[in-house]
């Protein structure tokens, strides 16, 4: 199994968003995936402009040179895609938001109505993917999620045929890991790197497995989130 992850957040490997990935990478890697992360604020990706280049005069081929060229060689290639973002005004980093943008070019211009009776495009290639979406927030409700969820859904379910997301990890008051000396939230990432082995080995997570991983936060440390309180309160 491939996995390709995009990890969207700005603090890339210093950021909550990160801590998450990595746990469940970890767990897929010992379960026989191979893994690569590709961190979008390192890359240059442009905003779609719009041309339809790549449906009309070269199909399938944009017309920006930059690295999303690398990209879209390597999404036809993945068993799963993973979308690791922290929540930005209610919805994905403006580098998440550019590379969906550009993913134009893998579908055609054409219009199909799905299992949902909505339209979509079809995709160019036999894609079989799974889609995978981990995310945290500062605020602790899950409702802050939503709009993430609606758009993320939409597009995940033209691309994997009408399944949309096969797991999705949803971490509110996430700014709680920041203050983690690396012990606190070990039953947490346990549980994370569990589910990255058992969708590997299994296409799926357990239910005992997934309620560990949706377990709040503040619950695993109820200390630290007073703690965390505290310290935006004095900024």
């Amino acid at each position: 199994m491939k996995i390709l992850a995009f990890q969207g957040s700005p603090r890339m490997e210093n950021g909550n968003t990160e801590k998450i990935l990595r746990a469940f990478l970890k767990g897929a890697s010992e379960a026989g995936a191979e893994t690569e992360t590709l961190y979008l604020r390192r890359m240059n990706i442009n905003p779609c402009t719009g041309c339809f280049t790549c449906w009309f005069q070269t199909p399938g081929v944009c017309a920006q040179k930059d690295d999303m060229e690398q990209v879209l060689q390597k999404i036809p290639e993945a068993d799963v895609l993973i979308f690791a973002t922290p929540l930005y005004i209610y919805n994905m980093t403006a580098y998440m938001k550019a590379l969906l943008e550009r993913i134009l070019p893998l579908v055609k211009p054409d219009l199909v109505r799905g299992e949902d009776g909505l339209a979509g495009h079809p995709s160019r290639y036999k894609f079989n993917q799974r889609w995978i979406l981990i995310s945290n927030a500062g605020f602790p409700e899950e409702e802050h999620f939503e709009p993430l969820l609606h758009c993320f859904d939409r597009i995940s379910r033209m691309w994997t045929r009408g399944e949309g997301f096969a797991l999705t990890i949803l971490k509110g008051a996430g700014e709680m890991l920041r203050f983690d000396d690396g012990k606190i939230f070990e039953p947490f990432y346990q549980a994370v790197r569990d589910a990255g082995r058992e969708f590997v080995e299994n296409g799926t997570v357990s239910s005992e497995t997934k309620a560990k991983v949706d377990k709040p936060l503040w619950e695993y440390a109820p200390e630290l989130a007073y703690a965390t309180r505290e310290s935006f309160k004095s900024k």
